[in-house]
């Protein structure tokens, strides 16, 4: 089982991550993207989490997308989470 993380690696994992924040429980980012091109980023998000074998939990309100992730079976954040953070903080660089 994916080992959590303490408070000083999650400041870190954050401290790299674009956007990010949270804590201990789940890392949370919320993006801006045009309703138009929500599926095809959405796809590419699930292509990435069945890569990693790892949901986020997401909530779509109009054009406002927030990523919500933690690893459930170990009851908060764990590395996991951060690499999938790192992966779509690189897919929505790649719409700017």
């Amino acid at each position: 089982m994916a080992e959590l993380l303490n408070d000083d690696e999650l400041k870190t994992a954050l401290d790299g991550l674009n956007g990010w924040h949270g804590d201990r429980a789940a890392i949370t980012r919320i993006v801006t993207i045009p309703a138009g091109e929500q599926p095809a980023l959405l796809e590419e998000m699930e292509r990435v989490a069945r890569e990693l074998n790892h949901d986020p939990d997401l909530d779509i309100a109009g054009d406002k997308v927030t990523i919500m992730m933690s690893t459930h079976s170990a009851g908060g954040v764990t590395n996991l989470d951060v690499e999938y953070a790192h992966r779509v903080d690189g897919l929505l660089a790649e719409t700017d």
